[in-house]
């Protein structure tokens, strides 16, 4: 996701902690209901990140979001979680009440996702254009009759509002995959997916599906499924899954996650300089680059994303009550309402930029300042989402 420079079930318990008896502590996650919270507040976070990312500027959150910069991002996460959410839910309706009620549902949806997508690209460009935002310099937009058809016909996306056309045409297309998952074809969704994606690897610029989108510059959804349905098979034999995860150790597997997590740190921070030494002549910065493309989610980025999202979800698994406690009031909320997060994190940013460029640059380009911004639109939408703020328009 392009950054702005702007101030622009069944009941199962996993195990806990493996702690010496006198300091004993259940911090582990036990599943009392059909909804797992980690994902909610995993899927917060990445809302959290969104807000963050979008806003950009200088600022001490990038320490937890990686700033956009990182070999991960928070749509990785969204599409992921999105994708098991998915899995799980619409795959759970076909099996008890039946594959075209749920085919039907998800269709509802995507028609939900494709309007939102429409309104909210139709309103976020106008406001851009009269704005003058940064981000509106690369906007293409000479014909108003044009763009509108491209835009309702989804062949024109821009900054922001990507991240929902994506999601349309994911949710067109999951009543086949629940299809194949239903009938026992996992194998064929999961190589199917991930064969698109290789394609895109090889040929990335002849590979367009379902057509070229103007402005989609920031994701391939031909790359970019691979997420969304890996998880949304992973989603649907959650129960399977969650069998043979359980025969692994958990701290050991934890430890070993948090281990590649320090790698991939590391890494970043250096630029693999230990590669330099390893191949002398080679351009690391452009090795890096290439291998951790985002557009097309290159080989290096989609280990990344599951180095992280392993990490991530073995930490809200095994310390589950202290995250709770400490982060769940301000990112449970978030997540599980992640598509109105999203939305009205739109407006906030537009807002934003209204206001934050008549302060003066020297204040407002300062680290604290900024972060105290993005931590205020973060803020102003989980406030919306206590008051239920334009619940009844804005779809969650």
């Amino acid at each position: 996701m392009a950054q702005t420079n702007i101030q622009s079930p069944s009941t199962r318990k996993f195990p806990s902690l493996a702690l010496p008896r006198s300091l004993a502590l259940n911090w582990a996650y036990a599943a009392n209901d059909k909804r797992d919270l980690r994902l909610d507040l995993l899927r917060g976070l990445a809302v959290f990140a969104m807000i963050v990312d979008h806003w950009g500027g200088p600022s001490w959150l990038y320490f937890i979001t990686g700033g956009n910069t990182f070999f991960v991002s928070a749509a990785e996460g969204f599409f992921f979680i999105s994708g098991l959410v998915v899995g799980s839910v619409y795959g759970g309706i076909a099996l008890k009440q039946g594959l075209k009620i749920a085919q039907t549902k998800a269709l509802a949806r995507a028609g939900t996702l494709y309007k939102l997508t429409v309104v909210l690209t139709f309103l976020f460009a106008t406001v851009s254009i009269v704005g003058r935002f940064g981000w509106a310099n690369d906007f293409q937009f000479s014909d108003l009759p044009a763009f509108m058809f491209n835009v309702i016909t989804l062949r024109q996306t821009m900054f922001l509002t990507d991240v929902p056309m994506i999601y349309t045409f994911l949710m067109l297309a999951a009543p086949i995959a629940l299809g194949l998952l239903v009938k026992g074809h996992t194998k064929w969704l999961v190589l199917g997916s991930i064969g698109l994606w290789l394609a895109v690897q090889i040929f990335p610029d002849q590979i367009h599906i379902p057509w070229r989108v103007i402005n989609s510059g920031t994701f391939d959804l031909a790359a970019w499924q691979v997420l969304f349905f890996s998880a949304m098979a992973l989603g649907f034999h959650r129960d399977a899954v969650a069998a043979k995860l359980r025969q692994i150790p958990r701290v050991p597997y934890f430890v070993l996650a948090s281990l590649l997590l320090i790698f991939l740190v590391r890494m970043y921070l250096n630029n693999a300089a230990w590669l330099a030494s390893m191949v002398p002549g080679l351009d690391t910065q452009t090795f890096l680059t290439d291998f951790f493309h985002k557009t097309t989610l290159a080989p290096g980025r989609l280990i990344a994303s599951l180095i992280v999202f392993q990490f991530a979800y073995l930490a809200v698994t095994l310390l589950w009550q202290p995250i709770r406690k400490i982060f769940g009031q301000l990112l449970l909320p978030l997540g599980q309402n992640s598509l109105y997060s999203y939305t009205m994190h739109v407006a906030v940013i537009a807002v934003l930029a209204f206001i934050i460029p008549k302060f003066p640059s020297e204040t407002t380009s300062l680290d604290w300042v900024n972060t105290g911004v993005q931590l205020s639109g973060v803020i102003a939408i989980w406030w919306m989402i206590q008051r239920n703020f334009l619940f009844k328009i804005v779809p969650r």
